[in-house]
């Protein structure tokens, strides 16, 4: 086989799966012809295979050298003694059937050779494979696509790194364009996105939902939260037990849910199936303005809210106020001494909770949570929501939380997560849903709301909570996670643990690549040594949904998504504006509306 122009080399030492191969002095480095393609030997990353009997064996180029020679002999051996170190990581059949793992390992003196592009078709697979989408190019062969398996990159979850500026936003977009290029009619993927990137990038293949939008608004009912949850949003309550001002609200919010629970549209529910934490609508204006009027009427009779004593306007009304519009009503001070109208209460240990609640409802960027009012279980529920996330013509729905207060993006994120979780749950056997409709959740700049440790900002972790419970459970029940992060050193643990497929672009962070480098589920240790090497757009790829570990170039997408820098040297020549508009910008702030 030595005269074959394939031919490199010999083994000369076998450990496990790695084996070092010495270099035959006719081989040569760099660029070689075979069969009229061009080939690069001896480059970190690229392929050797070993035929050994029925089988050949693959293994990916780890380390090359060359060791010292004497000086007599530079005209014989101008490079001294070539070898290369190889990491084994499969084996195919003649008949061309790879697998990953290793059965049997080579001896001193089995022949190296260079893979060519009809081996590495064997290796990759082909495009027309129904499970395969093709996402890019490989980096060593350009006319070789970069496939993954939708089936294992979906079910057994994945994680998408990279530092600022390496093409992580670009290779997102590339992935999902690829998916919903009209291959798999029926694909359904919810990305939650933080920063508002993917509007424009995804526009023809997605429906988008933004807190600015008149034809698609994000609503997410806040009655979807457990009462501890929804008081850290209201309240700022950090801990377990309830106060005496959480028993009254609580008794209120208990009190709303059972008399909804007989007109819900989906039908009644007894007063023994609800909690505080049931998933039942109820009137949060109309509690903060009934719990108002309790706390600060002032009454014709004690303790008789019948008899109250509201101020009158100009025209002689009474100033009742508006739940819907959250206006308090007003009363008449109370008397001096024995004299009318009396408090209806002596003690108002409600006022900072009141105060709180009123400043919430009326905040415009927490509309979206608040401002809920169809969601009521009879007009509309939970169901209506989900078939509007879910059940629309385009492949990609983005929830768009540019807009949405940092502190609450923990909890917005994991409401998002439950709901969608326990419906699929329930209802993972119903024909074009759950199981027979799986969905893939990408969560964007997760390691903001996922970090380490559960959560800077809050006690509960809440969205750590439910994506650890996807990430552990969802594959049964039809759904999956794509973790997005620039600081995978910053992400919980726990999920990334969880992830069967690395897609990692360049990172120049030492406890970034550390982190990558243990979570790789692979033998592929030296294709991580690339990592702060990569090229914009490049990735090293391991994991289920790769046949085997890939360094691969993700295409330019157009258009992109809205995460380019800006241009200094370019915008900093720009002398056509003298006057920004500055009330403009301030404007757009109070009124929490995105510039177009």
């Amino acid at each position: 086989m030595q005269n074959k122009s394939t031919y490199i080399g010999s083994v000369q030492d076998v450990n496990g799966s790695c084996i070092k191969i010495i270099m035959s002095n006719e081989s040569l480095f760099g660029l070689s012809y075979i069969d009229g393609q061009g080939y690069k030997i001896g480059q970190i990353g690229s392929f050797i295979k070993i035929p050994i009997g029925y089988i050949d064996l693959y293994g990916v180029i780890s380390q090359v050298g060359a060791s010292a020679v004497p000086e007599r002999m530079l005209q014989i051996q101008p490079n001294g003694n070539r070898w290369i170190t190889v990491q084994l990581i499969g084996e195919a059949t003649r008949t061309g059937n790879f697998q990953r793992g290793v059965s049997q390992y080579p001896i001193i003196g089995d022949e190296a050779h260079v893979v060519t592009e009809k081996d590495l078709h064997v290796l990759y697979g082909l495009p027309d494979e129904p499970q395969y989408v093709q996402i890019g190019n490989i980096a060593s062969a350009e006319a070789i696509p970069a496939l993954l398996d939708i089936d294992k990159f979906i079910t057994r979850h994945s994680a998408i790194v990279g530092s600022t500026g390496s093409g992580k936003s670009n290779t997102v977009t590339s992935i999902l364009k690829s998916i919903t290029c009209g291959k798999f009619p029926k694909a359904k993927i919810i990305l939650i996105d933080p920063h508002s990137e993917y509007k424009n990038a995804l526009s023809s293949v997605a429906k988008i939902f933004s807190l600015d939008s008149t034809e698609n608004p994000l609503s997410i009912p806040f009655w979807g939260l457990s009462y501890n949850e929804l008081a850290l949003i209201l309240f700022d309550k950090k801990q377990a037990a309830d106060t005496q001002q959480d028993l009254a609200i609580q008794d209120k919010i208990l009190n709303d849910k059972l008399e909804i629970s007989s007109k819900l549209k989906l039908g009644a529910l007894t007063k023994e199936d609800i909690t505080i934490n049931s998933p039942i609508p109820f009137n949060l204006k109309k509690i903060w303005y009934d719990l108002f009027v309790e706390e600060y009427a002032t009454v014709n009779t004690k303790a008789d809210l019948k008899t109250i004593a509201y101020k009158k306007d100009a025209a002689g009304n009474e100033i009742k106020g508006n739940y819907k519009n959250l206006i308090p009503p007003e009363f008449l001070p109370p008397g001096a001494g024995s004299s009318v109208p009396f408090k209806y209460k002596e003690n108002r240990i409600l006022s900072s909770p009141l105060n709180k609640l009123h400043g919430k409802l009326k905040d415009t960027r927490l509309k979206f949570l608040f401002d809920t009012d169809e969601f009521d279980g009879i007009t509309k529920d939970l169901n209506d929501l989900l078939d509007t996330w879910i059940n629309h013509d385009k492949p990609i729905t983005v929830l768009d939380l540019g807009g949405v207060p940092f502190e609450i993006m923990d909890l917005v994120v994991g409401l998002i997560c439950r709901i969608t979780f326990e419906s699929m749950f329930w209802g993972r056997y119903i024909d074009g849903f759950g199981r027979k409709r799986p969905i893939l959740m990408v969560f964007e700049e997760a390691h903001s709301y996922l970090p380490r440790g559960g959560s800077n900002q809050f006690v509960v972790g809440y969205a750590c909570n439910a994506v650890r419970r996807i990430c552990k459970e969802g594959r049964k029940y039809g759904i999956g996670a794509s973790i997005i992060s620039q600081r995978p050193s910053e992400l919980d643990e726990s999920i990334l643990s969880q992830c069967g497929t690395f897609i990692s672009l360049r990172l120049s962070n030492s406890n970034d690549q550390g982190i990558i480098k243990s979570s790789i589920p692979d033998s592929s240790f030296s294709l991580s040594e690339l990592l702060p090497s990569l090229r914009t757009g490049e990735a090293i790829i391991v994991g289920e949904a790769v046949k085997i570990p890939s360094r691969v170039m993700i295409p330019l997408m157009h258009p992109r998504p809205d995460s380019s820098d800006p241009i200094p040297s370019k915008e900093w020549n720009d002398t056509s504006i003298e006057n920004p508009d500055f009330p403009k910008a301030i404007n757009s702030w109070r009124k929490q509306i995105t510039l177009k």
